[in-house]
């Protein structure tokens, strides 16, 4: 079984679909439609076929995402969402330490990567051999470290 990470991204895009409403174009309404789909379908076909490891900032991480972030779910869905999380015996949930966070500043400092993706990646690295993600800033943390990448929607955010 590959053991993986799945990104905040993908549960983010999976959980909340798209308000035409907030997209200045159609376009970009059908772009973020169609990435939405494609997450909600690596879900419901490929997410049980991984074993996904996920550090507790990045627990934290989701919870704030789906309530706080862009188009907002109730914070009791996403409550119940992390709760899940925390429930599934499929996910092992990897604790924050205080190596992984100098490593995550230093590696941060050093690509200009926002922390917080070191924060989900490094108390990870050592389980997993795949990360799932539409963050192009994985690009270059997989590179780093030797981690195939895999993009479930083939779209990339942050270009």
């Amino acid at each position: 079984m590959t053991r993986a990470l799945v990104d905040t991204e993908v549960w983010s895009l999976a959980k909340k679909r798209p308000v035409r409403s907030r997209f200045g174009s159609e376009a970009e309404y059908e772009r973020a439609l169609k990435m939405h789909v494609a997450c909600r379908k690596f879900f419901e076909e490929e997410f049980d076929k991984v074993r996904v490891y996920m550090s507790l900032h990045q627990v934290a991480e989701i919870f704030h995402v789906l309530s706080f972030k862009g188009s907002r779910l109730p914070t009791e869905k996403a409550l119940k969402i992390v709760t899940e999380i925390f429930r599934d015996s499929k996910i092992v949930k990897v604790p924050v330490s205080a190596e992984h966070v100098k490593e995550s500043v230093r590696a941060s400092k050093e690509t200009g990567i926002h922390v917080w993706d070191f924060l989900c990646f490094v108390p990870v690295k050592n389980y997993v051999s795949v990360v799932y993600s539409l963050d192009v800033h994985f690009l270059k943390i997989c590179e780093m470290y030797g981690k195939e990448l895999v993009n479930p929607a083939e779209e990339w955010l942050g270009l």
